[in-house]
């Protein structure tokens, strides 16, 4: 048993006393006899459980499909913090997110922004480049090789969207080939020209300009963007256009699904769905109003609106409804940015997000498992972020996943993790009325 001098074991247990009060007055953890035993620092290590599906196919793209595997930190971020994952994936970050070294089962990087940036794969196709400054070299997955030092000469193969690219003392001078379009560019981005069976192109920016690019595009724009006119995949689904004449007076969008006019961008706008027949009125930032199809829609200012889906039967105030095959996601704003977002499935609940910011965020997901943190102050969408550096940020943090118990207290200062003996997934928040009192306690946790 580990022993502390005396003043520590006066000390500690002051240090203590308000994160086990707050997590026994928050919700009980299952699992552990006591919530003191659960907080202690028992390694100096962090380990935490990692979903495949969100970041070991970035590590191994053969991992097996929703597997689970233990992952290992440690370090003091973002000075310096050491990732692995055993027999798959090492990385070292340094002056996040400026740095890092990694490796991993199929391809190796080190980024030093903004002095270098390397990536190379381990497997067939062994493509892959490397820059310092502005000097690089690479090789395509076809493996043509390629160089460069910009701005004053280079060319690459298979980037940038285009099969080929070459430039001389850019912007002078820039070429790009894509299947049989060639298209030219000089002191870019103001002079393109395009002669070639797939590109007929004459643009000179912001006067004048006409562009054709197979069946694919067609525009043309005089004193853009005031008149401007652009047809995208015409004939076909994903069909979409648009005009000024001339902007901000009158624009026009439209798709295969329906079209918007707006006078006075983006005042006054009307839109209609050609399928439902559904029409919405808007007169930007005030007023919005929609009929038909079966929804029924209005919001004044954004204090008050509604939402009415016919066709399923429902209406939930401030709320958005969203249906596709056999799967209902719901969501319900309060105040622009806290919010409630639930996901059914043959009519059972699969995943669930309360957000009452800045102060607590709270998920659960059938697959997944469960996340809550307070406050929640910094929104980052980022697998390496939120499996390390993002628990620094929360006072608290407990996870649990399919086969761990991870709770991290004092923005990181403290950390444990608990391997399950079975794996389960805990159960699910009782669907509610969408209200505020529903955000509020289903953002800290409770079911």
């Amino acid at each position: 048993m580990r022993r502390h001098p005396p003043v520590a074991r006066i000390v500690r247990p002051l240090i203590f006393l308000t994160p086990i009060l707050l997590i026994l007055l928050l919700a009980p953890l299952p699992g552990f006899s006591s919530a003191y035993q659960f907080i202690r620092l028992t390694t100096p290590n962090d380990f935490f459980a990692v979903n495949s599906d969100l970041v070991i196919r970035r590590m191994d793209p053969h991992a097996p499909s929703k597997g689970w595997t233990i992952g290992e930190g440690w370090g003091l971020p973002p000075l310096f913090y050491y990732t692995k994952v055993n027999g798959i994936f090492d990385r070292v970050d340094f002056f996040y997110p400026l740095g890092f070294l990694e490796e991993s089962t199929f391809q190796s990087r080190l980024k030093f922004f903004p002095f270098f940036e390397s990536r190379w794969r381990k497997t067939p196709p062994f493509d892959g480049f490397s820059r310092c400054l502005t000097l690089f070299q690479g090789r395509s997955d076809l493996g043509q090789e390629y160089w460069g030092f910009f701005p004053f000469y280079g060319y690459q193969y298979r980037r940038h969207g285009v099969d080929k690219n070459f430039f001389f003392m850019f912007p002078l001078y820039y070429e790009s080939q894509d299947d049989l379009a060639r298209t030219q560019r000089i002191l870019w981005p103001f002079i393109t020209l395009a002669r070639s069976p797939e590109r007929q192109s004459t643009k000179v920016w912001p006067i004048f300009g006409v562009d054709h690019i197979r069946n694919d595009y067609h525009g043309w724009y005089f004193a853009w963007p005031f008149f401007q006119s652009v047809d995208r995949f015409p004939g076909t689904d994903q069909m979409t256009s648009y005009k000024a004449l001339p902007f901000p007076l009158y624009v026009r969008e439209e798709s295969k699904y329906g079209a918007s006019t707006t006078l006075l961008w983006p005042f006054l706008s009307y839109y209609e769905h050609y399928a439902s027949g559904h029409k919405r009125y808007s007169f930007y930032p005030f007023i919005t109003y929609g009929y038909g199809g079966g929804i029924d829609e209005f919001n004044f200012f954004y204090l008050y609106s509604y939402k009415t889906d016919k066709n399923k039967g429902t209406e939930k105030p401030s709320g958005y409804v969203s249906v596709a095959g056999d799967e209902v996601f719901t969501e319900s704003k309060f105040l622009f940015i806290s919010r409630i977002q639930k996901t059914y499935r043959k009519g059972w609940l699969v995943s669930a997000k309360y957000r009452f910011w800045p102060f607590a965020e709270y998920r659960w997901d059938i697959e997944k498992g469960s996340h809550l943190k307070f406050p929640e102050i910094i929104p980052l969408n980022n697998d390496f972020w939120d499996l390390n550096l993002g628990r620094f940020l929360s006072f608290l943090d407990f996870r649990e996943t399919p086969i761990t118990r991870e709770l991290s207290l004092l923005f990181g200062l403290s950390k444990r993790t608990e391997m399950k003996q079975f794996p389960s997934i805990p159960r699910g928040p009782k669907p509610g009325d969408d209200n505020w009192s529903e955000l509020v306690m289903g953002s800290f946790g409770k079911r």
